[in-house]
């Protein structure tokens, strides 16, 4: 996430904000509409709810009363890189893989508490979330090759999760330079323009294409293709 709406924001940036935080609701209704029973989709309703804690209260709460409102982005991305992971991990079949999923999570989560303590707290995580972005890219992308691979992946686009694979991938490296660039720049007003646009529209496309998944029957054939409608 990282969304926060402030006097300064241009009517564009606001509108592009607005919709950006408020179109999550659209996936989680879809959600709780068709009574989604999948174990795995649960992990993307949570990520959804809890972006929108931390965007809508949690974070103009510690901003607010505090000097260290950065620190509830630092949660969130540990959150989030947590949760999307382990939506790919409970999917995946390679058990190999899961362990290096396994290991790398450690490194990340050890590496992020290190960045914390060495870096100033009202900083963006810049390196965690850049290393974060490569990580679920780098499962996404294992996870569609080993789809590809499997014979009955002819209607794979017809399945939730490719749809949540698609937006993973779209969303990450859409925002993974702004991100690497957010620490040592979000002060400079030209900046904060172009990161409200980019971040906002890929989260908007992101919360369109989990709305996708959420509306797709759960596959009780190889080859139902039918939607929710």
């Amino acid at each position: 996430m990282f969304l926060y709406l402030v006097d300064k924001n241009s009517p564009i940036e606001k509108l592009l904000i607005n919709t950006a935080i408020y179109s999550a609701f659209i996936p989680i209704g879809l959600f709780f509409f068709y009574k989604r029973k999948e174990t795995g989709l649960i992990f993307i309703l949570i990520y959804l709810i809890s972006g929108l804690l931390t965007d809508l209260l949690i974070y103009p709460i510690v901003r607010h009363y505090t000097n260290n409102e950065f620190i509830t982005y630092r949660i969130f991305t540990l959150l989030e890189y947590f949760l999307l992971s382990y939506f790919i991990y409970f999917n995946l079949k390679s058990k190999l893989f899961k362990r290096f999923i396994v290991i790398l999570s450690t490194l990340f989560l050890l590496f992020s508490i290190f960045d914390l303590i060495n870096s100033k707290s009202r900083s963006f995580d810049s390196s965690p979330t850049g290393i974060a972005c490569i990580l679920i890219l780098s499962y996404s992308i294992f996870y569609l090759f080993e789809k590809i691979k499997n014979p009955d992946s002819l209607f794979l686009y017809s399945t939730s999760n490719f749809w949540v694979i698609v937006a993973f991938i779209i969303f990450f490296s859409g925002n993974f330079f702004i991100f690497i660039f957010t620490q040592s720049n979000y002060s400079d007003p030209a900046f904060q323009s172009v990161f409200t646009i980019i971040n906002s529209s890929f989260n908007i496309l992101k919360n369109l294409l989990f709305s996708i998944a959420f509306l797709i029957k759960p596959d009780k054939g190889k080859q139902s293709i039918q939607m929710k409608f």
